[in-house]
């Protein structure tokens, strides 16, 4: 048994993930013991002003702490820790990461856009629930970066990043050719004439799957992804909070998030989702398993 962990520090939120690993004559079982979420969205800073404020960037330093001492109380052996599109565009990024390995000797790498899909391709692709003989379109929608996966035949084929996020989209900076770029690619790379599945990541595909009332990979309908995105749009972020129970830092961006989803899908002519329910914290654990089993 291995205790790993990673912490993901995204564009709209930071997550830290602790993971049991148990060895199987099946392979490798990933038992999850904690995952914390926290909502500091540096986006704002980043799309906005080109640099970390130096509030979220202390902010960043208090959960770098908090995820040394946490991964000394779970007896964690090996972590990874990747940042990404805010952190990516912001220019005191770098300063940022050599102060967090000052002060508290964790290693945090700035990963660009096409190792980000690459690490969501490997947390997906490691489920053990991808069919080789089906063809996928990978998309993860985040607060800054939109990545796409396109697999086919038990071949990861091509895969882009997209300056497309949520976080863009509400605070009205999205580039608006990017949409154009994203959707033009898609219908440029796919080989075959129609996909089997989309698979969709990132927070908000998860709260509008769980709002459908689904689970354990059961297939979202686009029809049905759409009736429900354009049923959340009805509400203000006042009424998504306390009527349906969304956390604020959700509530605002989920149906730019919606939005992102049913494009790429229509763009990849695919009728229908599924829902694997992991991310780019799964992944980075996944990548030190499998890594450390090669040493």
């Amino acid at each position: 048994m291995k205790i790993l962990a990673s912490i993901d520090i995204g564009s709209n939120a930071i997550r830290m993930l602790f993971e049991q690993v148990f060895e199987t004559p099946k392979g490798p079982v990933f038992k999850k013991l904690s995952l914390i979420r926290l909502p500091v969205r540096l986006g704002e800073d980043a799309f906005l002003t080109g640099e970390i404020s130096k509030i979220k960037s202390d902010k960043i330093l208090h959960i770098a702490h908090s995820f040394n001492h946490l991964c000394q109380v779970f007896g964690v052996e090996e972590y990874l820790a990747a940042a990404t599109s805010a952190m990516r565009e912001a220019r005191n990024g770098n300063e940022i990461i050599e102060q967090i390995k000052k002060e508290t000797g964790i290693n945090v790498r700035i990963i660009p856009g096409d190792e980000e899909a690459e690490i969501l391709y490997e947390s997906i692709f490691n489920t053990g629930k991808i069919e080789n003989n089906k063809s996928y379109v990978f998309i993860d929608v985040g607060g800054g970066s939109t990545e796409i996966n396109l697999f086919e035949n038990g071949v990861r084929e091509k895969w882009k990043s997209f300056n497309l996020g949520t976080v863009r989209i509400k605070e009205g900076i999205q580039d608006e050719e990017e949409w154009g770029r994203m959707e033009k690619w898609i219908k440029k790379n796919i080989k075959s004439e129609k996909p089997d599945f989309a698979v969709g990541t990132g927070g908000n595909i998860n709260k509008i799957y769980k709002l459908c009332g689904l689970s354990d990979w059961e297939v979202l309908e686009r029809k049905i992804l759409k009736e429900k995105v354009n049923y959340l749009a009805q509400f203000s972020q006042e009424e998504l909070i306390n009527q349906l129970d969304l956390k604020p830092d959700r509530a605002d961006v989920i149906v730019a998030g919606g939005e992102i989803y049913l494009r790429a899908m229509k763009a990849a002519k695919l009728e229908e989702m599924i829902v694997p329910k992991v991310g780019l914290s799964d992944g980075l654990i996944r990548r030190v398993y499998f890594k450390s089993r090669l040493l």
